[in-house]
Order: C-alpha cells, then sequence, then structure tokens
C-alpha cells in the first residue's frame, strides 16, 4: 500500500506493524518513514497526534489482517484480528482524514453476514464520512494475477462511487509477460544478476530501478516431486490430474503462461511454475503482485510446522500485500479527488 501511496504522490509520516520480519522489510525500503513496531491496540493516537506536531492528514490506509475472513484460511468470526478495523477507526476519529482506504478479501462481505463490513460503514458513517465498498480486480490494474479485493473508502467530501475508484484497462497481463526474463532459473538455485533482458514493458517497468537481482532463490525439490510437477499441464492443478491418487494437501496449480497468475496465497507450494519443475521463488512472487525488483524482503524466507501461524516470512509478506500497481490505481484517483476538493488556498484543507 506504501509503494502505491507514494506513487500517488502522497507523503508517508507514519505507519505501524507488528511483526518483527515485515517491520523490517518495511524499514529497509522505507527508511524516511516513522514505522512504530507495536500491537496498535497499544499505540496512544492523542499522543501520537501531538509528536507529529498535528499534521493535517489527507488519507489513513488500512490493510486489515484477513486470516479471519479469508477462503484460504478457517474464517473463524471470532479471529481477533477481525476486531482490528476498531483501531482504524480510533486513528480517524483523532486524525480526521480527508479520505480512509480499507483493503481486505472479499471473503470480508461474507463474514458474520457482513457484519464486519456494516460495522466498518456504520462508524465511518458515525464520524462523517460517506461511504463506498467496491470489489476491484488487481488483473484490471496492471497486475498480472487474478486477484479480487474489497476497498472501502470513507470520504469526507461528497464525491460519488464513480469519481472514486479507478477505471478498469481492457487488457490484462500473462505470466510469461511477468516472469520469462526470470525463468532461467532452475530447481535448488539462486542468481543475483539477471541473465535475460526485459522482454515486456512490465518486465521493464518492473527492473526499472534494479541492476542486482534480490530474493531469487528456488527450493530444493525431489526427484520424485519434479516428476509429478512435470506431468501437471499448465493451467491445471495437481488434484485433477492425478484424482484419488494425490494426497497432497495444497492444490499445485501450476500457471498458464498465456493467462494472469490464479491469487497468490502465503504459501508458496500452491504456485507451480509454468516452465521450471518447481515451485516460484520470492521475487518471481513479488512479479506476479506488482512489487517493482527494486523492492527487497527481508527476513527467513520461509517458514513451516507451528511456526508458520504467527510468522512471517518473506513469502509471507510477498501474499500478503496488497498488489502496489492495485493500490497506485486507487491512491491516485483519491489524490486527484484531494486537489480537486481541498485547493491549496482552502484554510479548512
Amino acid at each position: 500500500m506504501s509503494i502505491g501511496l507514494e506513487k500517488a504522490g502522497f507523503t508517508l509520516i507514519y505507519a505501524n506493524e507488528v511483526n518483527k520480519d515485515a517491520a523490517a522489510t518495511y524499514s529497509y525500503n522505507f527508511p524516511h518513514v516513522h514505522l512504530e513496531t507495536s500491537d496498535i491496540r497499544q499505540v496512544n493516537v492523542s499522543r501520537l497526534n501531538t509528536d507529529l506536531e498535528l499534521p493535517k492528514v489527507d488519507l489513513i490506509a488500512a490493510g486489515i489482517p484477513c486470516q479471519g475472513f479469508s477462503t484460504a484460511g478457517k474464517r473463524n468470526p471470532r479471529d481477533h484480528r477481525n476486531q482490528l478495523y476498531k483501531e482504524v477507526l480510533r486513528f480517524v476519529r483523532e486524525f480526521k482524514p480527508k479520505f480512509v482506504v480499507i483493503e481486505n478479501v472479499v471473503g470480508m462481505m461474507f463474514a458474520a453476514k457482513g457484519l464486519f463490513v456494516k460495522r466498518i460503514e456504520s462508524g465511518l458513517r458515525e464520524l462523517g464520512y460517506s461511504v463506498h465498498c467496491r470489489i476491484l480486480s488487481a488483473s484490471s490494474y496492471g497486475v498480472p494475477q487474478r486477484r479480487k479485493r474489497l476497498f472501502i473508502i470513507g470520504s469526507s467530501c461528497r464525491v460519488s462511487s464513480k469519481q472514486l475508484f479507478p477505471r478498469a484497462a481492457k487488457t490484462r497481463l500473462s505470466a510469461s509477460q511477468a516472469l520469462s526474463d526470470l525463468s532461467f532459473l532452475g530447481v535448488d538455485a539462486a542468481a543475483e544478476r539477471y541473465k535475460r533482458p526485459p522482454r515486456s514493458a512490465y518486465q521493464k517497468l518492473m527492473r526499472a530501478d534494479s541492476s542486482v537481482l534480490r530474493n531469487h532463490r528456488s527450493p530444493k525439490h525431489s526427484q520424485r516431486v519434479q516428476t509429478m510437477f512435470a506431468a501437471i499441464p499448465p493451467g491445471t492443478n495437481a488434484r485433477s490430474v492425478f484424482g484419488e491418487n494425490y494426497s497432497g494437501k495444497r492444490v499445485r496449480f501450476k500457471l498458464h503462461p498465456r493467462k494472469p497468475s490464479n491469487t497468490l496465497t502465503t504459501l508458496p507450494e500452491d504456485l507451480i511454475h509454468y516452465s521450471q519443475n518447481r515451485i516460484l521463488t520470492v521475487r518471481e512472487m513479488a512479479r506476479l503482485q506488482s512489487f517493482p525488483d527494486s523492492f527487497v524482503f527481508l527476513g527467513p524466507r520461509t517458514t513451516g510446522g507451528p511456526q508458520r501461524q504467527n510468522a512471517c516470512p518473506q513469502y509471507t509478506q510477498v501474499g500478503n500485500a496488497v498488489p502496489p500497481l492495485l493500490a497506485e490505481a486507487v491512491l491516485t484517483n483519491l489524490a486527484d479527488m484531494v486537489r480537486q476538493n481541498y485547493p491549496p488556498h482552502d484554510p479548512d484543507a
């Protein structure tokens, strides 16, 4: 979300992250931003407002944890993270931004019969905001991935939904348009240099500010696993191919080179490369999310076993993120709304 904010022209003055690995990644890529690594429920917003010298805030953006709403998770309505929308409202009440943007999985609309969305909407309305909701598909905004997400936007001025949300593009990017220049990497290998020139406009965009290839290390698979991956045609999954003979817990979908990727999760074993008998690298997943290659992910690459539930390794950081190009499209539109409705000479701006 922060990449999108900066690309849209906003100046970041504060961020909050509870996980140390995710915070390390954020600090590395946004060293100029005041990042507070803590449980957001413990943040004293009144003191923070004073510490930030009582800023006039244009926008508050929040990505509430989705685990309690996602169809890929347990969808537990009693997950304590489901209540964190209250913290967004607490910040909004204190800082009174012109716009509020909340992003989450589509499942949030249906969890507990839509209760959480209704509470967010009513909470924002009580604070004086008009509320607009829309499901956006990342593939409509330059992201090579079929990823649908719910955006809830609170506006302090009268603006129609048609004006608030960005227009969708007609073209869709494919997995190979995103990854073909990185596809030289085999199994159990790593690379810190590009070995192929960019082969699409999207690849040129992703490589624009990067001369070193980071986070491009592939895992080690047994010969049995590689043979299984090779037997899966592009655009299909292991379960449909092997039927009752497949005992794996994951779907194991092989990307189709000429189509957008399926929705990325936080588990790398969900997707298989379209031309290599392996799962994706962190960099390849980041490409499918539209992270520029200059964005570096820190912390452990992956985590297994019981630690996976609470850990936030690199693969999880990528899978949890808002695609930067999707965020940029939404936030650029809102930056225009700020300029149009709150001119610089306005004493109340």
